[in-house]
Order: C-alpha cells, then sequence, then structure tokens
C-alpha cells in the first residue's frame, strides 16, 4: 500500500512539477496491484487507509492495537489515521509518512513493518507524545 497526496497549487495554471510526476507515477501504475486516482481529496485518502486497515485485520485476525488520528508531530499535511498492530516480532503501522525526499511537503500512505527491537511496547493510549514518538521510529526511513 502506497500513496501520495501531492499538494496541488490551484493558481498555477501550468502545474510546473506536474509532468514529470504524472510520468513517474505511469510508471507505478504499470505494476501488477497498482492503481491511480487523481485529484483525491483527503477524504479519499482516508478511506484507502480503512480498506487497507480492513484487509490486515483479516490477515492477522486481530484488530489493530491502537487507532489515533495523526498530527503535525508525525507528518505535515492532513491529519490522517494511523493503526498499529503488532505481531511476536513485529510492529506494523499503517498510515501517513513523512516525505523524505527533496520536497517534505508529500504525504505518503504506507504499511510499515518494523522489527519491534526498537521499541517493543506501545506507550498508553493516553500518551499522546510518547505514542507520536513511538510511531515515528517505527514510519520514519
Amino acid at each position: 500500500m502506497f500513496g501520495e497526496v501531492y499538494p496541488a497549487q490551484e493558481h498555477d495554471e501550468h502545474m510546473t512539477g506536474e509532468p514529470w510526476l504524472l510520468e513517474n507515477m505511469d510508471l507505478w501504475t504499470r505494476t501488477p496491484g497498482w492503481e491511480r486516482y487523481e485529484a483525491c481529496s483527503d477524504q479519499d485518502c482516508e478511506a484507502l487507509l480503512t480498506r487497507a486497515a480492513r484487509a490486515v485485520t483479516q490477515h492477522l485476525g486481530t484488530p489493530p492495537e491502537r487507532t489515533v488520528l495523526s498530527d503535525a508531530a508525525v507528518v505535515a499535511g492532513p491529519a490522517m489515521t494511523h493503526r498499529i498492530w503488532r505481531t511476536h516480532t513485529h510492529a506494523l503501522i499503517l498510515g501517513p509518512a513523512a516525505d523524505n525526499g527533496p520536497y517534505g511537503y508529500l504525504t505518503h500512505l504506507q504499511l510499515s513493518c518494523t522489527p519491534l527491537g526498537c521499541a517493543p511496547e506501545l506507550p498508553p493510549a493516553v500518551d499522546g507524545d510518547a505514542l507520536t514518538e513511538w510511531i515515528t521510529a517505527h514510519v520514519d526511513w
């Protein structure tokens, strides 16, 4: 699962960043299993995360241990839901992730699978700061 929220600049008639980005996305969508949706809203992205969460829950046979709304401390961009599952050895985190590329303003939607060794215990649900740090430690690439 992967997606990007690309912030269109509504006052840029030429969309100078669009042609090269669309060419790259065309390459991705030729890969089996990839789909492309354009002009998506935050709600469309959240719906995609919900569909992916159902698939992960079905595969693991258990619902996520935590479901939290992200904020600017986790990822730049619109607030979206993170869902966290843990197996005996790995953390699976579904949600938005920061763009570590040259732009820094794209929002990636991803399913991360990280060894639990970097932080096995989930902080309490009421400790938002600690949970933000835990998510970041597991999804930031």
